[in-house]
C-alpha cells in the first residue's frame, strides 16, 4: 500500500522540479512524464500560467510524494499508478510533472503541479 504526503511549494519551484527530474534518480529520465507543459521548462510554463490567472493564491505549486514498500511494484507500475493518480485528482485542469525515483530502497513518485488552473481554450 502506498504512503502519500503533500506540501506546498512557496518559493523553490525550479529547484523542486530540477530535483524530481534528476536523471540519476529517474533511470536516465525514462521515468519522467508531464501534462500541459514540458518537464524541462515546467517552471517557466507554470509561471506563465500563474501570471495570466485571475486567482493566484500564495503557493506556486503542490508537491505530492507517493512511496511504495520495497518489491511491492516495479518502476513502470509505480509510474503508471502515479499517472492514474495525477489524472484522477487533477482532472486535466493543472499542468504537472510526474517522476518515479528508483535511487532508494523504496520506489516512489513525485508529482508536482501548478497551483493555478491552466487556461483551456
Amino acid at each position: 500500500m502506498a504512503v502519500t504526503k503533500t506540501h506546498p511549494i512557496k518559493s523553490t519551484l525550479k529547484a523542486a522540479i530540477d530535483y524530481i527530474c534528476d536523471p540519476d534518480k529517474t533511470d536516465g529520465k525514462l521515468l519522467v512524464s508531464s501534462f500541459g507543459c514540458a518537464a524541462e521548462t515546467a517552471d517557466i510554463e507554470f509561471e506563465w500560467t500563474r501570471r495570466h490567472a485571475i486567482d493566484k493564491g500564495t503557493n506556486l505549486g503542490r508537491h505530492l510524494i507517493q512511496a511504495f514498500r520495497p518489491g511491492e511494484v516495479s518502476p513502470e507500475e509505480t509510474h503508471e499508478i502515479g499517472m492514474q493518480l495525477a489524472n484522477e485528482i487533477l482532472g486535466g485542469e493543472y499542468e504537472f510533472v510526474l517522476t518515479t525515483h528508483v535511487d532508494k530502497g523504496h520506489i516512489h513518485n513525485h508529482l508536482l503541479w501548478n497551483a493555478v488552473k491552466r487556461s483551456i481554450t
